[in-house]
């Protein structure tokens, strides 16, 4: 019964830090994606070597892969962020690869304070994806737009 109270405790403390990121934050996706990982990643290390050692080696192993995953959403978050401080469009592109991520910002909602941002993904001169993402100064004033 003990190697469970241990794995509990620690399942009890990923959730605590996983709270911790709240709602609203969107921004937070590579604390949010380590601690999800790390208690991914404990579970199964204890489920397939049922011993502390393998909860620890699980838990380090999901807390990075967990962060990486975070981190990527993170950064396809930023550049919207960025066009609509900028309020012009922005564009990264990478050489290496001929990949390239746009995005271009619409008008600002005087009355919502958001604004729908549209991101291009580009992959060798062809479009892959396009997405509208909704940047808000803060809280929404009203429901409705």
């Amino acid at each position: 019964m003990k190697p469970y109270a241990h794995l509990l405790a620690l399942l009890l403390a990923l959730a605590v830090l996983a709270s911790c990121t709240g709602r609203h934050s969107h921004h937070y996706n590579t604390q949010r994606g380590a601690a999800i990982g790390a208690g991914v990643g404990a579970l199964s290390g204890h489920l397939l070597g049922r011993d502390g050692k393998a909860t620890l080696i699980g838990a380090g192993v999901g807390t990075l892969l967990g962060a990486v995953v975070g981190n990527a959403v993170d950064q396809q978050h930023q550049i919207a962020r960025e066009a609509d401080l900028s309020d012009k469009r922005i564009v990264y592109y990478d050489q290496n690869t001929d990949y390239a991520i746009e995005a271009i910002p619409g008008p600002r909602d005087q009355q919502t304070k958001c604004r729908k941002v549209t991101k291009r993904e580009w992959d060798k001169g062809y479009l892959v994806s396009e997405k509208v993402e909704e940047i808000c100064e803060g809280e929404k004033q009203t429901p409705t737009y």
